[in-house]
This record gives structure tokens, sequence and C-alpha cells, in this order.
């Protein structure tokens, strides 16, 4: 089939059989730009059967986190790179001739068929038939974007977003302190002070950026010996069931993102700021040493990204012109800002940027309005025709009872009748 090309997708849906069969235990061992690329691909390939579909260098480029001096020929390196790894991921079955009696034993990667083209360095690719329900006719899926994940550092971390992700809509999991080493592929020479300083402590940093009120909670059973820790409990404000994706924005997630981490109860001040470094790729510490120096220009957006050149008539730098959010998008906005305001912590560029984004939805409401009559105006006119329709047949209709009261209906004109 030829490469079908349309916008980029941030949403990644993938079944939920993903997260539970060991064959694809090696993409969560992936170093972190393939890794990166994968679940950029996968989220492209979803609903899209076995089409061959094509990406851009540059849009590669602008999902996955690379630095911006990084060349194109260094991308399609690096996604050939990716598609050697996944050549480890096959599905093999042994199938038994009913006639013959032989056996015939077929292998199949995930991936049917991938290109790098070496002159447009555009990649496309091909998802197997045996790999189809994956990602496509989902009944039960994991969702999440790739703009949280290529924020993720850790790969334990990684493994736990995607894994929480599937309960994202319940707000708790629970898992055995085996079953916890078994998912995320823990040595076993960890201890548990081990796992809470090289796993536990990392992951509640970062994720506190993705799942809003996440707590980690140990679960110990008493013993001949005392206590015994038995499970980990992680639980976190359940996302909507009927959230859609086609309302998606990247500030939108952000400005959550930010709101989770410092309205987080469950997290110290030293831990909150440790988190925001980590969501905001800095090194550890940064975070604090500004907020010791004073003056926050926003609660939003430290001043180390606040001072970039602005580039619309908002103070955070990161927000997008007024005519780029859909009315939606601004009552989201909206609503966090006013959370953060009823606890006053609004800076003065804050409250001055809220003003805006509320003339922002009024206008979008007016405009919104406008539509809805048109709209109905488009209906009443197409209801108009039909009835002028429907009663121009009607007066065509004769009946002709002439025929042993056989009943006959004609729809021709009346000239054509005689």
């Amino acid at each position: 089939m030829p490469a079908k090309k349309r916008p980029i997708q941030k949403i990644i849906k993938i079944d939920n059989r993903f997260n539970d069969d060991p064959i694809f235990e090696p993409i969560d061992s992936l170093p972190e730009i393939n890794s990166n690329i994968f679940w950029l691909i996968a989220a492209q390939v979803k609903d899209q059967g076995n089409n061959l579909i094509t990406l851009s260098p540059e849009q590669i480029k602008r999902e996955v986190g690379y630095n911006s001096h990084i060349s194109n020929k260094q991308i399609a390196k690096n996604v050939d790179d990716t598609f050697s790894k996944l050549l480890t991921i096959q599905l093999s079955k042994e199938d038994i001739d009913k006639k013959t009696g032989h056996i015939t034993k077929t292998r199949e990667n995930i991936f049917q068929k991938s290109i790098v083209d070496t002159d447009t360095l555009e990649t496309s690719v091909e998802v197997s038939n045996s790999f189809l329900y994956l990602f496509n006719h989902l009944e039960h899926w994991t969702r999440f974007s790739i703009t949280q994940y290529v924020r993720l550092h850790s790969n334990y971390s990684r493994k736990l977003f995607r894994l929480l992700k599937q309960w994202r809509t319940t707000g708790k999991k629970e898992y055995t302190i085996d079953e916890f080493r078994k998912r995320l592929q823990i040595p076993k020479s960890y201890r548990p002070t081990d796992i809470d300083r090289r796993v536990l402590t990392i992951c509640k940093e970062e994720l506190s950026a993705n799942f809003q009120n996440f707590k980690i909670t140990k679960n110990y059973r008493k013993g001949v010996r005392g206590r015994k820790l038995e499970s980990y409990i992680f639980t976190w404000v359940p996302e909507q069931k009927n959230q859609q994706d086609i309302y998606y924005d990247s500030s939108i997630e952000d400005t959550n993102s930010v709101y989770y981490i410092k309205s987080n109860p469950f997290l110290t001040e030293k831990e909150k700021f440790r988190a925001l470094d980590r969501f905001f790729g800095f090194t550890l510490g940064t975070s604090l040493k500004e907020y010791k120096d004073g003056h926050m220009r926003s609660y939003f957006l430290p001043n180390k990204l606040h001072n970039r050149k602005k580039r619309t008539v908002f103070h955070r730098t990161d927000l997008k012109s007024l005519s780029q959010y859909k009315h939606v998008q601004f009552g989201q906005l909206i609503d966090v800002y006013k959370q953060v305001g009823e606890k006053g912590f609004l800076t003065q560029e804050d409250k001055e940027d809220l003003a805006l984004l509320e003339m922002g939805f009024a206008k979008t409401e007016k405009d919104r309005e406008k539509d809805q009559e048109e709209a109905k105006e488009r209906l009443k006119r197409l209801e108009s025709q039909t009835k002028d329709l429907q009663a121009r047949a009607d007066s065509n209709v004769t009946l002709d009872f002439g025929q042993s009261g056989v009943e006959t209906v004609s729809f021709f004109d009346d000239e054509s009748n005689e």
C-alpha cells in the first residue's frame, strides 16, 4: 500500500495485552532515544491497519526530545538503529499440517516493513498482521501522551508510568513486592532499601507531574519476626473517562503538570523542587535556588524559561497565541489558573494572562453561539427543502383502481401518462 501521510499524533493508545506479554519486555530496556522513537511510531500507527505510515525527520526531532543541533542524518541513523533493536521482538508459532503431519515454525516481527529513505531521510513503517491487535479496534487500552513519556528519564519511571496509565480512571493500583520487581525488571540483588532509593524516590518525583496527588504507600503484614513488606500501593486522582484526545494540547498538559507537582500534599518541599527540576530537565537544585533568589514571575513557568523571547500577548512564553486555542481549551486553562488563584499563588503576570484567557473564552463562546445559530438555520433550510420535495412527490401520486380492484401507484408527471 502507498505511504499514508497525516498530522502527527501525540496520544498513544495500545492494547492492554502489551503490558502483560513478556515478549515486549525488551522495549522497556531500550536506550532512551530508541524508546522515544518507538512510542512516537506507536502513536502514528493507531487505527491505521497495515497502512504504510510515514514520518519526516523534522516531526521526529520535534516530538522525541532531540536537541536543536542534531542533524537529520543522525535522526535517520537513530531510527534505523531502533528498528534493528526491535527485530528481537518476535511472535513465534508452530502449525501442524493435518494431512502430512509436518510441523512449520513461523516468526514474525512487530513491524512487517520499515523504510528509512537515505535521500529525504523520511521514515515509513508498516505493522505486521500478527501485531495489528495492539493498535487497532481497541476494546481495553492504555492511553498516554508522547510528550509526557519523553520527559521521563528513568526506565523504572517510564515502565511504571505506562502500567499505571492502564488504571488512569481508577486512581489506584497495588503490586505485591514480587510482582513489582518482575514488572519493573528490578535486579534480584536490590533490597527494599535499594528499591526505595533507586526506584521509588525517582518514580515519585517524576510521576507526580502526570498523576494528581500521586502517592506511594507501603503495605506491611505482621510476621513472626515483626513487620514484613508485602506490597506497594499507588494512588492518584482518577482521570475522566470521557477525556477526548481531540482537545489535547501540550501547553495545557504542562500547566496541569506544574500544578500537580506544587499542589501535591504527599510531597515534601524538597521533593517538589526536585520534581520540578526533573520535569523541566534542569540540574537538581535549580528550582530551589531560583525560589530562594525570589521574585518568581509565574507560578507555572520558571524564570529560566520565562525570560525567553516573547512570542504572543501572554507573559508566559510557553502559551500559544489567542487564536490557536479552542473554546474548551480556554476553559481548561482558566480552571487551573482559578484553582491556583484561590490559594493566593498567582503572580501579577499570571493574573494578566488569566484576564487574556477569559477574554479569549468569552470571544470563542460568542463565535460558538454564532456557529450554532448558523447550523440551526442551515438545518431549518434543509428541513424546508425536504418538505417541499415530499409535497411535490405526494402531489404527483395517482391511484388507479381500474384493474380488478388492484391498487397501482404512479410517481410520474401527468404529461408522461397521457
